[in-house]
């Protein structure tokens, strides 16, 4: 079973909505359920976790709307369902996140942690279940892994070209062939401008002072 992917994003336009996909495990969850439809045991199978730790959070998203029942089956007189997202891509209402006022940066900080809890637990089983797939006598394949932070001073007409770049190259990761038979990978970007604070100018800070 294949999804039909909406390329319409889902918008969070609540900040109850927005805290459902804060949490990394719930993150995950719609991460493999954009690839495909699945039940909560083959989302258990994929994380290495029991369905009944499952169970409240695939509940949750399916009340916020973030995913829906694609198919339902009868198995062993139990009725098996197949949840799939509503979107494959989230959008959120630029108001939740402003810095300017003290809900939006808790919001921020929220967003910004969650994504980057979801990375590393993500990274971190991934490692874990390749090493066991070796165990088991999976077959060597190399694959890089590329996790890298660094700083560069960029000219403005630089820095959008650069961001443009990024941009397509998102595009083309989005629209890649997403079937079962192909290898799954994750991708995680910030690109932002840094700033850093100034030192305050002798004569302003003297008249503050004054």
């Amino acid at each position: 079973m294949k999804s039909i992917k909406n390329t319409t994003p889902f918008m969070i336009k609540d900040l109850d909505t927005l805290k459902v996909i804060a949490d990394p495990l719930r993150f995950q969850l719609l991460e493999l359920l954009a690839l495909e439809p699945m039940t909560v045991k083959q989302l258990a199978e994929k994380l290495g976790l029991a369905p009944s730790k499952l169970y409240y959070h695939v509940n949750m998203l399916e009340d916020y709307g973030l995913i829906e029942v694609a198919d339902t089956r009868i198995v062993s007189g139990i009725i098996e369902k197949h949840y799939s997202v509503i979107s494959d891509s989230v959008d959120i209402l630029p108001e939740l996140l402003s810095f300017t006022s003290q809900a939006g940066r808790e919001n921020i900080n929220t967003l910004l942690i969650s994504t980057i809890d979801a990375t590393r637990e993500d990274l971190l089983r991934s490692l874990q279940a390749r090493a066991f797939e070796l165990d088991q006598g999976a077959s060597e394949q190399t694959r890089h892994v590329m996790i890298n932070r660094t700083l560069s001073r960029l000219p403005e007409e630089q820095a959008e070209e650069f961001i443009h770049k990024l941009k397509n190259l998102m595009d083309e990761f989005d629209s890649a062939d997403s079937s079962g038979d192909n290898q799954a990978f994750a991708l995680t970007i910030a690109y932002y401008p840094t700033f850093y604070y100034k030192e305050l100018d002798a004569s302003v800070e003297d008249e503050q002072h004054g």
